[in-house]
């Protein structure tokens, strides 16, 4: 596979999603600046009393007791910040792959990809790319700016502390240990794509196969095959239900791994991670591997395209 013709396809696909992928990050990150001080004008507090709690913060941090407490801190304020940029990330991933094959059939735009030397395979891995790493890039950027930006007017706040008020707040940033805080959120980037592949890549051969309406060609197979699952349960009086239980233990945290990552002394920053990575298994990677292959098949023997 050429790389340049791989690297054109995939800026060739953040072009056709250009404003959403570039206005949707930025209106995000004036929410999440603006709100808060919008929230703290409008409370009761005032700059007073937030300086007196500045002024306390190095009593109660800079001791031995609460220092190795700094870095979960900011993790977890960090992953505070971060979220309603993953949340969004998400729900647009969603929409991308369900639509990113169908649209292209739709409009026949597929027509004059194809007439390039770029060949199916080609754009099929660059949708993956684009959808499974570059679009959540792309949030975790615009987040990682926005706390760059929060990072740097609470320095000139540190500055105006340490000069006009004798107030110094600069152990701080070496102990909450920021640099690994962002890498260890960057991090979960490649396991939460390898865990949700069964999904993108079922939604890519639903956007593959849906003539109109691919999204409800997503959802409404998974509806019909959980009611007759229900169905046959009830009417055979089964012991239990199959599917419905395995899609549930797929997306949601297992009681082992809950008992097993309790007294974890580094548990605040490194539970997320873990939860992706017990995720992982060659199972749901082999499905997602047939479905990708499937999106192929549909595309080299689709009559209309």
């Amino acid at each position: 596979m050429n790389t340049k013709i791989l690297t054109t396809s995939i800026k060739k696909e953040l072009w056709e999603f250009s404003n959403i992928l570039k206005w949707v990050p930025i209106v995000i990150a004036i929410l999440v600046i603006v709100m808060p001080l919008a929230i703290f004008m409008q409370s009761n507090e005032s700059f007073s009393d937030l300086f007196q709690f500045l002024t306390t913060l190095p009593e109660q941090f800079f001791s031995a007791e609460h220092a190795p407490m700094l870095p979960k801190l900011f993790f977890v304020m960090a992953l505070s910040l971060f979220a309603p940029f993953l949340v969004v990330a998400l729900i647009i991933q969603l929409y991308y792959f369900t639509v990113c094959l169908f649209d292209e059939r739709r409009d026949l735009s597929i027509m004059f990809w194809r007439s390039l030397p770029v060949s199916d395979v080609t754009s099929i891995i660059a949708k993956l790319i684009t959808g499974t790493l570059a679009i959540p890039a792309i949030f975790l950027g615009a987040a990682t700016a926005t706390l760059c930006l929060i990072l740097l007017l609470a320095f000139f706040a540190c500055i105006i502390l340490s000069v006009g008020y004798d107030v110094s707040l600069w152990a701080l940033w070496i102990d909450a240990d920021i640099l690994s805080g962002v890498s260890l959120i960057w991090l979960h980037i490649i396991p939460f794509a390898i865990w949700m592949l069964p999904l993108f890549t079922w939604l890519m051969l639903a956007s593959m196969y849906a003539n109109k309406a691919p999204f409800l060609w997503a959802i409404l197979p998974v509806a019909v095959i959980l009611l007759v699952e229900g169905f046959v349960v009830n009417y055979f009086h089964l012991s239990g239900f199959y599917i419905s239980s395995l899609l549930l233990d797929y997306f949601s945290l297992s009681s082992q791994f809950v008992e097993s990552i309790q007294g974890q002394d580094n548990f605040a920053r490194t539970v997320p991670l873990q939860a992706l990575i017990a995720k992982l298994n060659i199972g749901s990677v082999l499905v997602g591997i047939s479905l990708l292959y499937g999106t192929y098949w549909l595309r080299q023997n689709k009559a209309e395209v």
